[in-house]
Parts: structure tokens; sequence; C-alpha cells
């Protein structure tokens, strides 16, 4: 079996997953570019690609898009290479060229989605992402929430296969909870207090929600470490100054495996995000032992957040039930949330797609 699997960018989370997949299959995967223009050097650093590859040469606009006729040209000529062409998106101009070229020629393909919200559109712009999803053959989704949005535009039920989503290798999941001592050791390294620690990895843009986050912190005695970057993070300074916070602290980001360790020396994971297409930082942080607590917004959640088990979901419009969330987290979460982060793994992720492919080569 060989896969032509189209993606914009070399995320280090699908590189991954690229080099696992390629251990079982033949695949050669179009990368529409080098990388976005919101993402920071050190997102991209240091990835071997163990699969072969190809970067389109231009037509690169935008913070993530591109307009190219390459992939078309590939396609043309080398379609019947391929047992099946994975779109992984479809909203970019290149991809929607690629898309109305594979059904036009009648050609199978599968589109596979990391994540999805379903938004009111106007009825121009559902019209296109009906028909640009609607017409795929097969569908890779990483939960029955995300089936909402492909069934929304047009997707056959009888046609998604499903997946769990992660970033996570069997390997990087800590047994248990670290110890008191072990926690002090790592918190020490980064200036961290002793008192209960939650952490907050994500960029700092408004759909976020940090300032919302960190304005909750105001009124509390825990800590609350924010790790990241963007336009935002003057204002998260400003307020802390204006407001004499000193429980909230923010680090620069970090590379995975540095992003890990400081995770495990927390008590628990914290976000409000107002919109995440998935959420691979709830997963991260449940593989270091945390107890959960994210908005109902972050898509994630509702597949690997189980209430009153690992974490709780909360609502966004609820600030007593977020408090309420705080003021429930036992030790126990973080012994659960590992349990459930093992039935999501890269190597489960990669092994569910490869059956999912074949699965779609028979039809």
């Amino acid at each position: 079996m060989k896969i032509l699997i189209v993606f914009n960018h070399p995320a280090p989370y699908k590189v991954d997953l690229f080099n696992e997949l390629a251990k079982k299959i033949d695949m050669e995967v179009v990368f529409e570019r080098q990388a976005c223009r919101n993402r920071t050097a050190t997102f991209y650093a240091d990835k071997k690609y163990k699969f072969t590859y190809r970067f389109l040469k231009r037509g690169t606009f935008g913070e993530e898009n591109s307009n190219s006729n390459e992939l078309v040209k590939h396609l043309k000529k080398h379609h019947q290479d391929y047992d099946l062409i994975v779109m992984n998106g479809y909203s970019t101009i290149t991809e929607m060229k690629a898309i109305r070229y594979l059904n036009k020629h009648k050609i199978k393909w599968c589109l596979f989605v990391n994540g999805g919200v379903v938004k009111k559109d106007y009825w121009l712009k559902f019209k296109v992402k009906q028909f640009l999803i609607s017409n795929a053959n097969y569908y890779l989704s990483p939960s029955e929430k995300v089936d909402e949005y492909l069934l929304h535009y047009g997707a056959k039920k009888e046609d998604i296969y499903h997946y769990p989503n992660s970033t996570i290798y069997a390997s990087q999941i800590i047994s248990k909870p670290l110890a008191e001592e072990e926690k002090k050791t790592i918190r020490k390294e980064y200036g961290l207090p002793e008192t209960f620690l939650y952490i907050s990895p994500a960029q700092f843009i408004n759909r976020k929600n940090n300032l919302a986050l960190i304005k909750l912190f105001a009124n509390r005695k825990e800590h609350l470490l924010l790790i990241g970057d963007g336009l935002e993070k003057q204002s998260y300074l400003t307020f802390i100054e204006e407001n004499h916070l000193t429980n909230v602290t923010i680090h620069h980001f970090l590379d995975k495996k540095s992003l890990l360790r400081v995770m495990s020396c927390a008590d628990a994971f914290i976000t409000l995000s107002k919109e995440d297409i998935y959420g691979h930082t709830v997963n991260e942080a449940m593989s270091q032992g945390l107890a959960i607590i994210t908005s109902d917004k972050v898509i994630s959640s509702h597949k690997l957040v189980k209430n009153g088990v690992n974490g709780y979901i909360v609502p966004l419009s609820e600030e007593a039930l977020v408090f309420k969330a705080m003021d429930s987290l036992t030790p126990l979460m973080g012994e659960k949330s590992i349990e459930i982060a093992r039935e999501n793994t890269i190597e489960k992720m990669s092994a569910s797609i490869i059956e999912a492919l074949k699965e779609m080569r028979q039809k």
C-alpha cells in the first residue's frame, strides 16, 4: 500500500506521526510550506524526517495559506502511483485546487482532520466548506465531537473512521505522578514555588483566553504558570504588574521534552480557551499525571476528560463552576489521567490510522 499525504507545514507532532506511519506503510508527504508565520523557529527545531517528503517550491502567503499549482501537476502525473490520497486539510487555495481535481477525475481520497468546531457560517462560506468536505470518500476523525463537524458539512457517518489523536509516545508517559521531593527539584530549577501549581501552555493570543485565566488567579492562593509566546504577552505582564500579582509566572516557549518535564512538577493543568480545534496539551498534561480543568470549548476534553474522574470540563460563562472544580481536585485524578493517556499515544494513533487506510483501500 502506497499513500500520499498532503499537509500544510511540518508541525513536530505531525512529523512524529508520519515517522511512525512510515515504519509500516509506503508513504510520501507533500508539505505546502516550510513553516507557519505565527510559529517560532524553536517550534520546528530538531525534527528528523524518516519518510519520503517534498516541499512545494512557491505560492505561500499569509500565516498558513498557499496558492500553488505544483500539487495538482503532481497529482496529474502520479496519482495512479498511490493507493489512496490523504488530504490533511482543505482550507488553503492549494488544497482546494487539489480537492477539485480529485473530485473531477473521480480519484478516491480521504480527508484527515485534526479537529473541528461547528460555526454559523454565512451561506457562501458554508457552501464552499460543504463542497470541499462532503466530496471526500473517507474521513479520519479523532472523536465523536469532531464527527459533528464533518456531518454538519455533509460527510456520511459510515465513511468516518476514528483514531486517538496524540502528540505523546508511550515512552513519554510517566508511570505515576511524581513524589513531592521530585517536584521540588524541578520547581527549583525554574524558580517555581512549592505551593499548589497549575500549568497552562498556550499561544499568547486572544482565542486562548489567557488574560481571563490570569484574572481568575487574582483571587486564588494557588500559583499559575503560563508557558508560551505571542502578541498578547505584554498585556499579561502589564496586568500582573498593575495588580501586584505574585502568584502568576510567565515562561517562554519550551520544547516538548522540557515542557513535559515542567508539566510533571505541576499539580494540575488548566485552560479556559474560547476555542480549540482539538487541544493536544490536554493529553500531554495527562501523560505527566496532572488533574485537568478545561473549558467546554476545547474539543479534546470531551474525549479525554471524565468529570470527577481525572478532572472537570467547565463552561466559560460560569466562573463559580471553575472555582468549584479547582476546589474539587484530588491526587487520584492524576493517576486516572495517566491511565487514559496510555490509550492515546502516537503508536496507537498510527496503528488505528493504518488499519483504517487498509479498510478504505479494500472498499
